[in-house]
């Protein structure tokens, strides 16, 4: 369990393989510099990547009649997928609804997926509007008997700079500080309806998935409570690997030189929320798309005199922007 946030972007390693994989990471990272164990964490971050990227395992069939058929969990996304196999073991048969190759903010359910979808005793959502089909979905549910939970009930979240800043020259100076936001208050058709308004990345924050976890388990027991011992065991080993990840987050950034990291797309707000960070987002900089020769100009200023050795680029966005900038500043790109 203690691999869970060192995951690749692309593979979910087996827990007893993992363990042994983190062990010698660890033990090679920590002959490195601080930003290269920063950069090391926060690439595994990356595997569940700011739109929930991955390749969830096939779930099993269900074959004879002689147990009762286990229930079936849809999650919408894969940090969810993950965290709901990590919890439920082998007492659920997991599907996640949103392709893995698929963009999540603008995926749409097909008549097919609806249908199958109808199976599912329980769907898991992350909420913060991560998913603009869930009205569609909601309706299409509404005579079945699948539970609908939403995996940021509780949890403190981020408004999207967009709706903090208010110049240009604000946005180059401050960066991206997002605004924590308390949602417990409001109703859940609030909730719902607040599309766009909220960062929905949560999971990139140890102590904010830990909560998305604890959702998740208690709906579990809600679905299979013969199983509530397993469940809660298995959500406990997951809250202490997140909590382990935590202090050594907090360890490295207690000894970090500079609080700034460079990324294109501006999706680690929790994680910079949590830290203390500063993420320099490059399209949060500028006024179109893409930066002008005057704005790279100034992004490549600031990585030098910040000494920024790494960005970070999703595969989902052109890499013409962070390659560009890497090349004028000296910089090493990842994603």
């Amino acid at each position: 369990m203690r691999n869970f946030w060192a995951t690749t972007m692309n593979n979910e390693r087996k827990q007893e393989k993992g363990v042994e994989w983190q062990k010698r990471t660890f033990g090679r990272l920590k002959k490195k510099s601080f930003w290269s164990v920063f950069l090391f964490c926060l690439t595994g971050l990356f595997f569940l990547t700011i739109f929930g990227c991955g390749q969830p395992k096939v779930s099993p069939t269900l074959t004879g009649t002689s147990t009762p058929p286990k229930p079936i969990v849809y999650t919408s996304i894969y940090p969810l997928y993950d965290f709901t196999h990590q919890i439920s073991s082998d007492k659920v048969i997991i599907r996640q609804f949103v392709p893995s190759n698929a963009e999540p903010h603008d995926w749409e359910p097909t008549a097919k997926d609806l249908m199958e979808l109808q199976k599912a005793d329980l769907l898991i959502y992350n909420g913060a509007g991560m998913e603009p089909w869930l009205d569609k979905v909601s309706a299409t549910l509404k005579e079945t008997n699948c539970i609908l939970v939403d995996a940021s009930r509780g949890i403190n979240l981020l408004k999207w700079a967009a709706e903090e800043k208010t110049t240009k020259k604000e946005a180059q100076e401050t960066s991206y500080e997002p605004k924590a936001m308390a949602l417990e208050d409001k109703s859940e058709d609030e909730h719902e309806h607040e599309h766009g308004l909220y960062d929905p990345h949560i999971w990139l924050d140890p102590v904010r998935a830990k909560q998305q976890a604890a959702n998740i388990k208690e709906a579990l027991v809600k679905i299979s409570p013969e199983n509530k011992e397993t469940f809660t065991s298995n959500y406990r080993h997951l809250a202490a690997a997140l909590d382990e990840l935590d202090g050594q987050f907090k360890a490295m950034v207690k000894k970090a030189g500079h609080k700034e990291f460079v990324v294109v797309n501006p999706a680690f707000a929790y994680l910079a929320d949590r830290y203390h960070l500063k993420q320099v987002a490059i399209l949060g900089l500028c006024t179109e798309g893409e930066p002008s020769p005057g704005e790279m100009q100034k992004l490549v200023d600031f990585a030098r005199e910040r000494q920024i050795k790494y960005i970070f680029f999703e595969e989902t966005y052109s890499p013409k922007v962070a390659q560009t900038l890497a090349q004028e500043a000296k910089i090493q790109t990842l994603t």
